[in-house]
C-alpha cells in the first residue's frame, strides 16, 4: 500500500491566514483614520459637539441658580404680605384705596 503524502501543512494555512488578517485590518484601521482626521464630521465636528455640551452645561447652571432665585422669590410671597404689596405697587403700579401715585417718566 501506497501512503499518499499531503503536501498541504495546516500551521502555514494558518499563518498565511492570520497574516491576510492582520493587514486587512491594518489596511481598514489606517482608511478609516484618514476618513475620520480629513473628513467633514471627523475632529472639527468632535470638537464643535464638545463646544456645544460646554454650553449647554453652562446654560443648566445659569437656569438652576434661577430656579432658586425663583422659589425663594415665591416663599418669600407666601410667607409676607410686605412681598405681595411690593409686587403690586413695583411691578402692576397699582395702590392702596385713597393713595395718590405719581408717575414720573422715564429718561
Amino acid at each position: 500500500m501506497h501512503s499518499a503524502v499531503s503536501t498541504h501543512d495546516p500551521r502555514r494555512a494558518t499563518q498565511v491566514t492570520l497574516k491576510a488578517v492582520t493587514l486587512l485590518s491594518g489596511v481598514l484601521t489606517v482608511v478609516f483614520l484618514i476618513s475620520f482626521f480629513f473628513s467633514d464630521g471627523g475632529i472639527a465636528e468632535l470638537h464643535h459637539a464638545r463646544k456645544r455640551v460646554e454650553a449647554l452645561r453652562s446654560d443648566i447652571t445659569r437656569l438652576e441658580q434661577e430656579n432658586i432665585r425663583l422659589r425663594a422669590e415665591i416663599e418669600s410671597v407666601k410667607r409676607s404680605t410686605y412681598a405681595v404689596e411690593r409686587i403690586a405697587r413695583e411691578d402692576l403700579a397699582m395702590s392702596k384705596h385713597g393713595e395718590i401715585v405719581y408717575m414720573l417718566p422715564k429718561k
